[in-house]
């Protein structure tokens, strides 16, 4: 029996690999995905989009090397958005940085690997204080993944984000001077990585939630009405499928709080 509680939405987003690879573009305005040649890696993607993460997790492994991507994703939106439990949440992620380690070995050049890692070891770094990952070498390790993955895709709307989101979380746990003396963690970089982001994928409620977090870290007081606002102006988009429909309705029972 599965421990993957199910998406709430996946009965109104119905993919199948025909409807991924008309909207491909669209869908993937995010991640700069290229338009797989496999259909059983077309078929992870219908799954994922249709909000059938666990299904789309296994589907990208049995595809082999080629649906990573697609596995490290789906594992991604349910860590993140429906799994409840923080200690599986940190196991997820290590699942997910595990296979992007491997990834990024076999495939230096593959922008998506050295985001997954990046991201993986970002979000673990949040579960155990990210003071303390930074004591331990890990901020180095999430810029320099991060950093890569835009080198390699410089439209990847999620590392922009994830970069831009790295530098605020810094500033925030040890304060500008330390964070741009020890880190080079910078407002101003952040803010550039930020509205890079939502430059690429304007219609992304995932982009304005992480936009607006970002703001609320590095100094909340100053920036509460603009990060109000992406909130709000995150509530309003039209969800394209079951994982945008997910930070809709986060971003919705985040302001009604």
């Amino acid at each position: 029996m599965s421990d993957w509680l199910p998406c709430p939405y996946s009965s109104s987003y119905r993919f199948g690999v025909k409807k991924v690879r008309a909207q491909w573009d669209v869908l993937h305005a995010l991640d700069a995905e290229p338009l797989p040649e496999n259909e059983a890696v077309l078929h992870a993607w219908a799954l994922f989009h249709s909000g059938k993460f666990e299904a789309a997790e296994a589907a990208g492994l049995a595809a082999g090397s080629a649906g990573m991507s697609v596995a490290n994703r789906a594992t991604a939106a349910y860590a993140t958005l429906l799994e409840p439990h923080e200690k599986t949440r940190l196991d997820l992620y290590q699942r997910i940085l595990q296979r992007a380690l491997q990834d990024t070995a076999l495939h230096p050049t593959r922008a998506s690997a050295w985001y997954w890692q990046g991201y993986a070891l970002g979000r673990y770094a949040q579960g155990i204080h990210v003071a303390r990952a930074l004591a331990q070498g890990i901020g180095a390790q999430i810029r320099f993944a991060l950093e890569t993955t835009l080198q390699l895709a410089p439209n990847h709307a999620f590392a922009h984000a994830s970069l831009g989101g790295f530098h605020a979380e810094v500033i925030d746990k040890v304060g500008p001077l330390v964070a741009a003396m020890t880190y080079g963690a910078r407002a101003d970089i952040a803010r550039r990585h930020l509205r890079e982001a939502l430059q690429l994928a304007p219609d992304s409620a995932a982009i304005h939630w992480d936009y607006a977090s970002a703001l609320l870290m590095m100094n909340g007081t100053a920036h509460l009405d603009e990060a109000t606002r992406l909130q709000e102006q995150a509530t309003q988009i039209k969800p394209r499928d079951a994982v945008e429909r997910l930070w809709v309705e986060l971003a919705r029972t985040h302001l009604s709080l």
